[in-house]
């Protein structure tokens, strides 16, 4: 497991550029999606998960989820086409259980089109550390303790 200024980011995950979005996957063209902790740090307390249907088509770069933090409605993005398969709905009605663990709580499995092209737009390894570092002084986080889900930034 990656910890990068306290934050952790577990081997067995493939992230999103802005490591905002973890997937795992789950064998037969299939991840499943959730939140980072490193991005409900940014972002806060997780007051709403809006998933998209199962059977939507998701555009490469479109929402596959929105959610709503502090007054703002996010859209959470699959870098790659694919299709919502399955929705985790007992996070609709509790959507804090995301934030209180965010990679045992997956928000969506979703059947990916290319998995080869999908896997090559994810980070992993050493890539994580390695972002997850020019991410933090970005957001001018030298602790990930200053920024923990729940007290905003």
């Amino acid at each position: 497991m990656a910890d990068v200024r306290g934050c952790e980011f577990p081997d067995d995950l493939s992230y999103d550029q802005e490591l905002n979005v973890w997937f795992k996957d789950v064998g037969a063209g299939r991840l499943e999606a959730g939140l980072t902790a490193f991005g409900l740090a940014l972002v806060g307390d997780l007051y709403m998960f809006n998933p998209r249907p199962v059977g939507r088509e998701i555009e490469e770069g479109k929402a596959f989820a929105l959610v709503e933090v502090a007054k703002t409605v996010l859209s959470v993005r699959a870098p790659f086409a694919c299709e919502v398969l399955e929705i985790n709905e007992p996070l609709v009605g509790t959507p804090t259980k995301i934030s209180r663990s965010p990679y045992t709580n997956w928000l969506s499995r979703l059947s990916v089109q290319d998995m080869a092209a999908a896997q090559t737009l994810l980070l992993k390894g050493t890539e994580v550390s390695v972002r997850a570092n020019e991410l933090m002084d970005l957001h001018q986080m030298t602790s990930f303790a200053d920024f923990k889900p729940g007290q905003g930034t």
